[in-house]
């Protein structure tokens, strides 16, 4: 029962940290709990991938909206969901790494809580991308970028544990520096891999091969952050945890347009 419970306890906490789904409830974080919330946090990806899925597909059915709108409304969407939790850390982290500073310097930037005029540019080419890249994958047919809609937030956030759990912190303190030490590395291990096997499965059974090429993207370029996010500020954060989830993204949509 204390599993069982425990593993609720961290798919609300899940949907309490990373969405902007309302859970107005006091919930137990204790080392079990928190280790079930990041492991729920690419299901979370799937389940808002899903909603904005349906949402397309209702738009589609009944208006006779173009290309580029639903494209700029998927994007809206997603950060209506998400509560632009993952865009406040793109902000954070192009506005530390472009002040071209030491670490320590970096670092300050990272916990300031105004933005800069690198962090607003950055943000701006981001999403004017995501929303470019997704148009040209409409322009194809709106029910070939369904499947994507859904794994892709999914991958990408499958991609945050990877490097969550495989990057030392920067800092000792933080909320990331804080849930790295209280988590059980070996059961979010376990429990990614059985979450991993079954989608993969499903993905076999399905043929739909294309999103194991989104897997290899996805682990090159964790590859490559992970040596440029040490070199530039020591190790991680919340904010790169989250630009990762942005950048990891897009890169995922231009995969598939470019490659798929």
């Amino acid at each position: 029962m204390g599993k069982l419970k425990n593993s609720v306890t961290g798919f609300l906490l899940a949907w309490q940290f990373f969405s902007a789904i309302p859970i107005k409830k006091q919930l137990d974080m204790n080392a079990k709990s928190v280790t079930w919330m990041y492991a729920f946090l690419p299901i979370v990806g799937l389940l808002i991938g899903s909603m904005i899925s349906g949402g397309i597909f209702v738009i589609s059915s009944y208006s006779d909206i173009s290309s580029l709108l639903l494209a700029i409304l998927i994007v809206i969407m997603f950060i209506i969901l998400t509560g632009g939790l993952h865009l406040d850390g793109w902000i954070d982290m192009s506005d530390a790494f472009f002040s071209y500073g030491e670490k320590e310097k970096r670092l300050e930037i990272l916990d300031d809580p105004r933005t800069g005029a690198f962090g607003v540019i950055s943000v701006f080419c981001l999403l004017l991308l995501k929303v470019g890249v997704i148009y040209e994958m409409l322009l194809k047919g709106h029910e070939k970028i369904i499947p994507f809609i859904i794994f892709i937030p999914f991958i990408a956030r499958l991609g945050m544990l990877i490097y969550f759990l495989t990057m030392n912190t920067a800092k000792q303190t933080g909320l990331a520096a804080y849930f790295k030490s209280i988590i059980i590395p070996k059961k979010l291990m376990l429990i990614i891999s059985v979450f991993s096997i079954v989608f993969f499965g499903a993905w076999i059974y399905f043929s739909m091969y294309s999103l194991f090429i989104l897997i290899i993207v996805m682990l090159l370029s964790i590859f490559f952050y992970r040596k440029w996010s040490k070199k530039h500020f020591g190790g991680m954060s919340g904010d790169l945890l989250g630009a990762l989830g942005e950048g990891l993204e897009v890169i995922l949509w231009l995969t598939v347009l470019l490659c798929i």
